[in-house]
């Protein structure tokens, strides 16, 4: 196997796959297949497995599967603009729920439930559940803009916003809580709950999540208060 991201605003990975290797993808990723490739979709854990990556993950049911018959070629690309990142993993990392794109090797995908209530319910729509990516191979990994990466010493603390978290390693402690104040909350843009998370470990974090991008846009078709919630009610008043 050998993958080339391509750069760009809308980046793509193209993995180059020989006769009997096998790609697995986050369904709806693929953008082309050059060569004698077949695809296959499946159901991971069955019906259970499936609904469990819909209900709690906010994923697809299905992953897809390409095997090379011979050597030939996979695109895949992510959900929105942003960066895509190739990661080997050997272990384990916590990924927010749209972040995985496809795997290489011998990876097991679950859905795993954020340490506190508020990141999924305050966390912007970014997750209360995140998924857990463990085993040996090449994964890629997808975020909005560009990434941003974090080596925490032990007791090393880090304050994110809910919605910027791409990639974090397991030894990363990491809990939702309420910022300090009504005013500041309701006022400051940044929403009620940030994460706090203290090292040792790796975090990867994006700058651009799709669900800010997105309430821009709402706010500008005249659907929504803009970023700053009440702020942006009194805003419409002076007008």
């Amino acid at each position: 196997m050998e993958a080339q991201i391509r750069e760009g605003q809308a980046p793509a990975v193209i993995v180059s796959l020989q006769a009997g290797e096998q790609l697995t993808s986050e369904a709806g990723a693929m953008t082309f297949i050059s060569g004698d490739i077949a695809m296959e979709v499946e159901m991971p854990g069955g019906l259970g497995g499936g609904l469990k990556r819909k209900l709690l993950a906010g994923e697809s049911l299905f992953v897809t599967h390409y095997k090379a018959n011979a050597a030939g070629s996979v695109g895949l690309t992510g959900p929105f603009p942003g960066s895509i990142r190739q990661h080997e993993l050997d272990g384990e990392i916590i990924c927010e729920k749209h972040a995985y794109i496809a795997h290489f090797g011998q990876v097991e995908i679950e859905s795993a439930f954020a340490q506190k209530l508020g990141m999924g319910i305050h966390g912007g729509g970014e997750g209360f559940f995140l998924q857990r990516l463990k085993g040996k191979g090449t994964v890629w990994l997808h975020g909005g803009g560009d990434f941003l990466d974090f080596d925490l010493a032990a007791g090393q603390a880090l304050i994110v916003d809910t919605g910027c978290m791409v990639m974090i390693e397991p030894t990363v402690r990491y809990e939702v809580k309420m910022q300090g104040g009504v005013a500041k909350s309701l006022f400051g843009g940044e929403g009620l709950f940030l994460v706090h998370m203290t090292g040792p470990g790796h975090v990867t974090l994006q700058t651009l999540p799709f669900t800010r991008t997105a309430r821009r846009v709402l706010a500008a078709a005249g659907g929504g208060q803009g970023e700053s919630g009440v702020a942006g009610i009194f805003g419409k008043i002076l007008e």
